[in-house]
């Protein structure tokens, strides 16, 4: 058995070592930072230090805004 790099249920596979694709939904983001049940106030606590040390996709910055998270950009 052969192991491959693919995509299966939408997962992406990455080979060992390999950086971590950037976020481009809120969600995703939420859920890498193990945020998604936590109170809205720490979500946005969690996000505004995460952009401090990452540069946030187009995609991304649209998902924010459209899921309610724009102050974040706006200090």
């Amino acid at each position: 058995m052969e192991i491959n790099e693919r995509f299966y249920d939408d997962s992406a596979f990455l080979p060992i070592g390999s950086p971590m694709t950037p976020p481009y939904t809120a969600g995703s983001l939420l859920s890498r930072l193990k945020l998604v049940r936590a109170e809205r106030d720490v979500q946005l606590a969690g996000v505004r230090d995460w952009l401090t040390t990452n540069e946030p996709t187009e995609g991304l910055i649209r998902s924010l805004n459209r899921r309610g998270f724009g102050e974040v950009f706006q200090d």
